[in-house]
């Protein structure tokens, strides 16, 4: 299997449900493309002192998108860090 990151560092806009102090990633535009998420392989947070990130290995198998998402807890914006094709 090939793996190549690309990064991206953009802003997207994201539709989760948040409950239980859970973030559940429903899907995500990027590009004028919405992306549904299948599954999110990965989750951890961040924490620099000043800010929490949440960060997100998101997969969605319709688009065959493999791609990092983070949510910034103190200005409430989502970011696609990098992303990667599914092959």
């Amino acid at each position: 299997m090939y793996y190549e990151q690309k990064q991206a560092m953009e802003s997207v806009e994201v539709i989760a449900h948040f409950h239980n102090l859970q973030i559940d990633i429903i899907k995500f535009k990027w590009k004028n493309k919405t992306y549904k998420v299948d599954h999110v392989a990965n989750k951890w947070k961040i924490n620099d002192g000043k800010d929490i990130v949440s960060h997100f290995i998101a997969i969605c198998k319709d688009s065959e998108l493999l791609c990092e998402l983070s949510f910034n807890h103190s200005d409430m914006k989502w970011e696609i860090i990098q992303w990667d094709n599914l092959v």
